[in-house]
């Protein structure tokens, strides 16, 4: 295990300016709601999130908003995730089946202007959450351990606050703040009614108690998501001939064979290829129909979901208490859980790593498993088919291929065959025989326990003073996901597999020893979308489930992230007024401790499985030095870290009241991290001119900035799945070795924002310009302009071969051909790239909010209109340039532009939300129609321009006698489809609703 400790020092001698916490003097004019606020209700003057200085959040300096628990009911209570998607400063939210995108089954996360959820800092009651295990490269904080039942509001400031908070708090802040007005027992149970699915569970129960000197709250939650496949959707599955992006790869079952002499075999040289049977009877597509042997496609997508089971199960406490007159304790604890038992996934995955030739160990079968000479990637060979492996004699008596093959079948039955390195898989279209859905399967698990208490009160009368701490793990056991030893396929290929089976003194086929077969004729049918398979064999050539279960292994582990924040804080006033009223005061220190462990079984273990006969899969012969990469036909195996590091803070922020209508506050925030990164100091100033009566004018400039991860400064790699589009080949997909970079330095941005502010006694409306310039942007290098680089077309003239630098990015398989260069589109293998700090960005837009309060308009009823909208003006992305120099993609506005295949981002230039609502006493009737501009969807040099998204919901909230509340709504209900994207599931699965017209009913009782 690699286990590295970042001790980082800090001095607290630093000068800083520091922040009031007094409300101005002047009242606040009574105002409608907010855009998702309750019609009637007023927004209470709070401590806004980004800021200690305490005003009305869509009244004050910075841009916040607030979303209240009511709020939501009125919106159908939707999930976190389905809300976090409407919110229009978030771009490219994740929360449903997220294979490719890094997240894990049953998390989510938000983010915040599109810039990545890393760069989106999440609170709970104003305080840290350790990122998450099933979050994005360990950087992100999963918003599903986040018990909603719980919830009094979120508050979300669409500015950076580096000042104020530190690292990550880049494109914004969410703030998830618990209620404290609860006295007895409240019940929620609310039910989603999804066409093909079984529908989405919420039960959850509260207990409020109020007392004298405080409150108190413990909540349970239990949640459930269905699952919907992909086949459930007819959008989610299209042809190749419309979208070759959607989930097609070229390394196929059926696939390719090849065979030759025995004097050309014996040389690694192949002068024949065919194609197996059943292609397009099992729902595959020739890649060429001229030439069969160029292989078929196969669409792993139909093993996939849209959304998989998920449970999701939370305990939260918290207490609050007044020990004395001067200070107060608050207290809470919060256990939670996301389990995900069978996620769905491709019955196999493609073939990069093959077996060592037996004649490198001297013959023996755990050093070496093929006969065939080492070519390729660490000196392996190929997957070698001896013709007496039932599958290969089934292939060759059935009458539509021999004699009809010629010489194959001639060579094939005397010398066996070789299965080619790119056109083949173990399993395909006729899935997976363990299970019954024919997808092979993977469990996940998150647990989350959080504990947190704070000191408030007052020294000397008029200092106020906070001492908080914090501490949360996190657990979870998921890993890369089933994959299959290289060493036991090829022994099941010569007959010696199964757990009953010496490969040493056993005989092929008999006993405990049994063939794979790897031909298509070992499944009755198609197990994606049906289908009777016309060729196949009898169950002689099947494939028995102890074999499956000894070739099919789950690659897991443990991860655990860890947090602890330590945390002092003191304010005041300064005694004297400078024309608006007193200066507001405060100065905060802060110490914060994060760690990553990763934990996997020895045979999931770089360093004690490097190789494919490494023990226990093989007798540890010959080995393969440090080229290695585990013993898997696909997956890498894992480096096992363990990662910590403190960061030390003093940060402070100043009001200055200049006039009764002018008000400055300025900020700042010094961060010692130590080693690499050294130490960071972030500014912000911030102004509020209240102008007229009813008009205000807000602006702020600030810089903000992220630090690497630990685990991205460690040596070591991770290997990762990316769709190619491959001239002359078409689409496929290969994994990706991307390298943790010791030398990464932390990204900066400043940060701008002006706003007007109009309020009126019914109407109240915001419009803010932001702005954001980063540099030194931490990102990776794409594997798919690294790819796009290397062959910019179909021509070998253009191809970057001879550039040696660049050509060791890349793995090619051995054609068979002595006499060509591998290097070329068709023999791609595996990319290699680099974690760097990358370009430039620039980015720019508005943010507009308003609402019309009209009492007793519509049948004595009162009407709210509402709306609230985010216009992408740019976001100018420049050249990415690797580590060594080549510049593999150009400068790019992404601004209206989407990329799902390989960079993954979605930046539609206009995202709104519009609503009408009736309250009339305890009955409330609310209309939201929801918009999204349409994008060019990008892929190579090419464009797709997509429609617009527009959709609508009603819900209906009643109150009922004996303090229940029913809720009835009805979302999407056109029951209008995703717009068409090119994507691996022909939809914007980072900002598209997709789950059709939902019925929802929720009821909520009190007592």
């Amino acid at each position: 295990m690699l286990k590295s400790r970042y001790f980082c020092g800090g001095s607290v001698l630093a000068v800083v300016l520091t922040f009031g916490v007094t409300q101005s003097a002047a009242a606040q004019a009574p105002k409608p709601p907010a855009a998702g606020a309750a019609a009637g209700s007023e927004v209470s003057e709070v401590i806004v999130t980004g800021s200690y200085i305490a005003g009305t959040p869509t009244n004050a300096a910075l841009p916040v908003n607030v979303i209240g628990a009511d709020d939501l009911k009125k919106q159908g209570s939707p999930t976190t995730v389905n809300l976090i998607k409407t919110i229009t400063a978030a771009q490219g939210s994740i929360g449903e089946s997220n294979r490719f995108l890094g997240t894990a089954a049953g998390a989510a996360t938000v983010n915040l202007r599109g810039f990545g959820s890393a760069r989106t800092l999440v609170l709970f009651n104003g305080q840290r959450m350790a990122s998450s295990p099933a979050a994005v490269a360990l950087e992100s904080v999963d918003i599903n351990f986040i018990p909603n039942i719980a919830i009094g509001r979120i508050e979300i400031l669409r500015d950076g606050a580096a000042a104020t908070y530190g690292s990550d708090a880049v494109g914004g802040v969410v703030n998830f703040i618990t209620r404290h007005d609860l006295e007895g027992w409240e019940f929620n149970a609310d039910y989603s009614y999804i066409k093909d699915s079984g529908g989405d569970y919420d039960i959850s129960a509260a207990r409020g108690w109020r007392f004298d000197r405080g409150d108190a709250m413990i909540t349970a939650t239990y949640r459930r998501r269905s699952e919907l496949r992909t086949t459930d959707r007819d959008w989610a599955l299209q042809s190749f001939a419309k979208n070759n992006f959607g989930g097609w790869s070229t390394a196929s079952n059926p696939g390719v064979f090849q065979t030759g002499t025995a004097a050309q075999l014996a040389t690694g040289t192949f002068s024949q290829s065919f194609v197996d049977n059943g292609c397009a009877e099992l729902g595959g597509v020739l890649v060429s129909a001229a030439a069969p042997s160029s292989g078929c496609r196969f669409q792993f997508t139909q093993f996939d979901n849209l959304v998989n089971d998920e449970y999701h199960y939370s305990i939260y406490g918290q207490l609050n208490f007044q020990i004395t007159d001067d200070i107060n304790f608050h207290g809470e604890v919060l256990w939670a859980r996301h389990d995900v038992p069978n996620e769905r996934v491709s019955p196999a995955q493609s073939t990069t790593q093959f077996p060592t030739p037996i004649v490198a160990s001297g013959g023996s079968p755990g050093g070496g498993t093929s006969p065939y000479p080492a070519v390729g990637l660490n000196q392996q060979s190929r997957f070698y088919v001896p013709n007496t492996n039932p599958g290969l004699i089934a292939f060759l008596a059935n009458p539509a291929n021999c004699p009809a093959l010629g010489s194959i079948c001639t060579n094939a039955a005397a010398n066996g065959v070789v299965a080619s390195q790119t056109l083949w898989r173990p399993e395909g279209y006729g899935g997976n025989p363990l299970f019954d859905d024919g997808a092979d399967h993977q469990a996940r698990r998150a647990t989350a326990f959080r504990v947190s208490g704070s000191l408030t009160g007052h020294t000397f009368d008029d200092i106020g003073w906070r001492v908080s701490a914090t501490y949360q793990v996190n657990h979870g056991e998921a890993g890369a996901g089933p994959d299959i030893s290289v060493t036991r396929l090829q022994l099941a290929l010569r007959g010696l597999g199964g757990p009953g089976c010496n490969p040493v003194t056993g005989t092929p086929g008999a006993g405990g020893c049994e063939y794979f077969n790897p031909f298509s004729n070992a499944y009755t049918a198609s197990k994606g979308l049906g289908g009777t398979n016309p060729f196949a064999a009898p169950s002689a050539s099947n494939n028995s489930s102890t074999l499956l279960n000894w070739l099919h292994l789950q690659l897991t582990g443990d991860t655990y992230t860890e947090l602890a924040v330590g945390e002092a804080v003191f304010n005041g006033q300064v005694p004297f007024d400078i024309g608006g009223g007193p200066i507001g005061w405060a100065f905060g220190v802060q110490a914060r401790y994060d760690r990553t462990q990763i934990t996997v079984p020895d045979f999931y273990d770089i360093n004690a499985t490097p190789c494919v006969d490494s023990i226990p899969f093989g007798d540890g012969l010959p080995g393969c030095g440090n080229s290695g990469t585990g013993a898997f036909t696909f997956y890498s195996a894992v480096q096992e870290i363990d990662v910590d590091r403190t960061v030390s803070s003093v940060f402070g922020e100043v009001k200055l009241p200049i006039t009764d209508k002018l008000e400055l506050s300025a900020a700042a925030r010094y961060e010692y991290y130590g080693g690499n990164f050294g130490s960071t100091t972030n500014p912000k100033v911030s102004i509020r001119w209240q102008a007229l009566d009813w008009l205000a004018f807000r602006g702020s400039a600030g810089s903000t900035f992220r630090a690497p991860t630990q685990p991205s400064i460690t040596p070591g790699n991770v290997r990762g799945l990316a769709q190619f589009n491959l001239p002359g080949v078409g689409s496929l997909y290969r994994p990706v070795d991307t390298a943790n970079n010791p030398n990464l330095q932390p990204e900066t941005a400043d940060t701008y924002n002006v706003g007007a502010i109009v309020q009126t006694s019914r109407f109240h409306a915001t419009l803010d310009y932001y702005k954001f310039k980063f540099k030194d942007e931490l990102t990776n290098e794409t594997a798919a302009s690294l790819v796009s680089t290397m062959f910019p077309s179909a021509t070998p003239s253009t191809w970057k071969c001879d550039v040696a630098a660049f050509r060791s990015r890349f793995t090619f398989a051995d054609d068979g051909n002595p006499a060509t260069d591998d290097c070329s589109p068709a023999n791609l293998l595996a990319v290699k790239a680099n974690l760097i700090n990358g370009p430039s960005v620039d980015t720019s837009g508005l943010d507009f909010d308003g609402t019309y309060f009209w009492p007793e308009a519509l049948f004595g009823g009162d009407l709210t209109f509402g709306a609230d909208a985010t216009y992408l003006i740019e976001y100018k992305r420049g050249a990415l340039v690797t580590l060594d120099g080549f510049t593999i993609a150009p400068a790019l506005d992404r601004a209206g532009k989407t990329e799902l295949l390989s960079a993954f981002y979605s930046y539609p230039k206009w995202r709104a939300n519009g609503y009408i609502q009736w309250t009339s006493g305890p009955h409330n009737l609310r209309w939201t129609t929801h918009f999204k501009s349409g994008t060019d969807n990008l892929v190579g040099t090419s464009s797709l321009k997509t429609d617009d998204e527009i959709t609508h919901d009603l819900v209906y909230t009643g109150q009922l006698p004996w303090d229940t509340t029913l809720t009835v709504g009805i979302i999407n209900i056109l029951d209008t489809d995703p717009p068409f994207t090119r994507s691996q599931y022909n939809y914007d699965y980072t900002n598209a609703f997709f789950l059709g017209r939902v019925i929802q009913l929720g009821v909520r009782k009190k007592f």
